[in-house]
C-alpha cells in the first residue's frame, strides 16, 4: 500500500459513510479510543480501515496519515515494533488462549518506539471464549499509549464484556455504483465492475474473489437456470437435484440466492410480483 493508496483507500471510506470520515479525522488527531471494534460482513474493508487506523496513529508525518513515511510503510506490511497483531494462523480455524497470552507478555514489557503502541485483534468472532477471556482485562485497563483495533464479521460471536468495552464501528456493504466505480479504477473491465458491483452485494473484498473464479461463474449459471428461473415452485424438488454434488458450495449458493431476492425487492419495491418472487 503506498502513498496513494492510502489517501485513496481513505477516500473511499469518506465517500462510504460520514461516520467513517469522522473516525478517520479522529485518529489522525490522536484521539482514539482505547478499544475500537469494526464490524461488518466480509469484504467490506475492515482489516484495510484497520491498517489506515493504525498509520495515522503511528505516523511520524504531520498530516497523517502520510502512507510515506517509515512508520507508515512498516505499519502498511504490519513490521512495525509499535503494532502487535494476533490472527489465526494458516489452517487455523480459531485463535487460541495461548495466542492470547503471548500477547498479554508483549504488552507487559515497554514499546519498542515511543509513541503509540496498536493492538490488532484481527477476527475477535473467531477467537476461542477462553482466549477473549484472557484479554479482558488488558482491553479493560490499557496503558495511555496502547490502543486496540478489533474486526468482526459476528458481532454475536463476541463476549458481551468486550463488546461492552469496545466503541463500535459498523462499516456498511458499499452502494452498487461507488463499488463499481472502485472496481474500474482497480483495472476491471467496464462490464465486469458493473455486474460484479451488483452480484458482490456491496463486497469489495467478494467481487474481487468472484472475478476470474470459474467455480463460481459455474454455480451461477447453474443457479440461474435451475432455481432463479424457476415460475412455479412445485418445479424446485427436481430442479433441487442438480445440487446433490455441490454440498461444499452450499453457503455459496445459498448467499447467491439471497442476494438475488435482496435485489428482486431493492429494485422493484413497489412490484408486488418481485415481492412474491422474491419470498418464494
Amino acid at each position: 500500500m503506498s502513498s496513494q493508496a492510502t489517501a485513496y483507500l481513505t477516500a473511499y471510506f469518506e465517500a462510504l459513510s460520514p461516520s467513517l470520515t469522522a473516525l478517520i479525522q479522529l485518529y489522525s488527531a490522536h484521539k482514539a479510543p482505547h478499544a475500537l471494534m469494526l464490524s461488518g460482513q466480509f469484504g467490506v474493508g475492515k482489516r484495510t480501515l484497520a491498517s489506515v487506523l493504525a498509520q495515522a496513529l503511528l505516523c511520524e508525518a504531520d498530516e497523517k496519515p502520510c502512507g510515506v513515511c517509515r512508520a507508515c510503510k512498516k505499519t502498511m506490511d504490519q513490521t512495525h515494533p509499535n503494532l502487535l497483531v494476533v490472527r489465526a494462523a494458516d489452517k487455523q480455524r480459531n485463535v487460541k488462549v495461548e495466542q492470547a497470552r503471548a500477547l498479554q507478555d508483549s504488552l507487559s514489557t515497554y514499546a519498542f518506539s515511543s509513541g503509540a503502541r496498536v493492538v490488532l485483534l484481527e477476527q475477535i468472532d473467531i477467537f476461542t471464549p477462553q482466549a477473549q477471556n484472557a484479554l479482558l482485562k488488558v482491553i479493560e485497563e490499557p496503558d495511555a499509549n496502547t490502543f486496540f483495533l478489533l474486526t468482526c464479521e459476528n458481532e454475536h460471536a463476541v463476549l458481551t464484556t468486550i463488546r461492552s468495552r469496545c466503541q463500535i464501528q459498523r462499516i456498511p456493504t458499499w452502494p452498487a455504483l461507488l463499488l463499481e466505480k472502485q472496481l474500474a479504477e482497480n483495472g476491471f473491465p467496464a462490464d465486469d465492475a458493473r455486474s460484479l458491483a451488483v452480484l458482490s452485494g456491496g463486497s469489495p473484498g467478494s467481487a474481487h474473489a468472484m472475478h476470474g473464479d470459474k467455480q463460481f461463474w459455474d454455480m451461477k449459471e447453474l443457479v440461474d437456470d435451475a432455481v432463479l428461473s424457476l415460475n412455479d415452485n412445485s418445479s424446485l424438488p427436481h430442479s433441487s437435484s442438480r445440487f446433490k454434488n455441490l454440498r461444499d458450495q452450499a453457503d455459496a449458493i445459498l448467499d447467491y440466492i439471497e442476494n438475488a431476492a435482496m435485489r428482486l425487492i431493492d429494485e422493484n419495491p413497489q412490484d408486488q410480483w418481485a415481492a412474491t418472487k422474491a419470498r418464494s
